[in-house]
């Protein structure tokens, strides 16, 4: 789904999204930039990919920040680790966990994916403070 798709109801989104984020102010920095990059760039996001979201909510936010992390070319271990550093964080449900981290031993796919398109995928975290 793209940013236009859903200006209409922007407000209500943003807030269910930026209420997932517990408070933590890492998380909720990510997220901001997350959110800026989406309505400024118009990237698509479409939801936990191959698994279920948590709680079933489409808008879930760490699924919502590792697109924005791959769309700009922060793709790897490094992006998957923190990935699972905020489900964690979140306190996911053990099985959405486990189950997305069965997914990531295809990370180097979406590495190659990302090659190929001369996108220039970098193993590692935006400069922000993300941690």
């Amino acid at each position: 789904m793209r940013y236009y798709q859903i200006k209409e109801v922007e407000e209500a989104v943003y807030f269910l999204m930026l209420k997932q984020c517990n408070g933590l102010k890492w998380i909720e920095e990510a997220f901001f930039s997350a959110w800026d990059s989406f309505k400024s760039k118009g990237w698509k996001y479409d939801g936990a990919t191959f698994v279920r979201e948590m709680n079933n909510i489409f808008w879930e936010v760490a699924a919502f920040i590792h697109d924005w992390l791959n769309h700009s070319g922060f793709v790897g271990p490094q992006v998957d680790s923190y990935f699972m550093k905020i489900m964690i964080a979140l306190k996911y449900d053990e099985r959405i966990i486990s189950e997305r981290n069965r997914w990531m031993i295809f990370t180097f796919i979406n590495y190659a994916w990302h090659w190929l398109r001369f996108k220039n995928p970098k193993n590692e975290l935006p400069k922000l403070n993300l941690k």
